[in-house]
């Protein structure tokens, strides 16, 4: 293994290190979750593609329209998602996050900022500025990646395995996604 392995191998580590010891911050919102995870999957992926149609979205997540349909009816009633006529072609609805769907989003998303907050304040300034300079690093390569990705064409590929359909019947507590509240 030559050096350049041999680095991306520790970063990777302690990457790793790092979200093992992030995901023992229970105020993490996502432990909170009352989703099923085509649900979650579901409102990551319209929040992507804000507006996007069931078309798309059953062929992004690779499933049929009709399990797009039924995730879809499950998020609307819990208001995360609205549908929304488009004006072009009235037969298509344009699913878009509602603000308590983008709410839980950005909850998400910005999941451990405190905690990564509390972190940089161990720091010297010094140190700092190293951390600033590999971060600045780091999103100058995820910006020119996504990018190359998006100049390509490419699209986030569907998981490996398919998002099962949802039953049609209501959720029974024991189909959702539940973790314990509290200490």
């Amino acid at each position: 293994m030559d050096e350049r392995e041999e680095l991306v191998a520790r970063i990777m580590g302690i990457q790793r290190e790092i979200q093992h010891l992030f995901a023992h911050d229970r105020s993490d919102p996502i432990l909170s979750l009352n989703l099923t995870l085509p649900q979650l999957k579901m409102l990551i992926l319209i929040s992507l593609r804000p507006g996007a149609a069931g078309q798309e979205i059953s062929r992004l997540l690779g499933v049929s329209l009709a399990t797009v349909t039924g995730i879809v009816d499950r998020l609307v009633a819990q208001h995360l998602v609205f549908r929304r006529e488009d004006p072009r072609d009235r037969r298509i609805r344009r699913i878009e996050l509602t603000p308590s769907g983008q709410e839980l989003i950005d909850q998400l998303l910005t999941a451990g900022a405190e905690r990564l907050r509390h972190l940089l304040d161990r720091l010297t300034v010094d140190q700092l500025r190293i951390v600033e300079q590999a971060s600045t690093l780091l999103a100058r390569a995820a910006s020119a990646e996504l990018a190359e990705n998006t100049a390509l064409g490419e699209h986030p590929k569907p998981a490996p395995d398919p998002v099962p359909a949802e039953p049609s019947t209501p959720a029974r507590d024991s189909d959702q996604v539940q973790y314990p509240s509290g200490g």
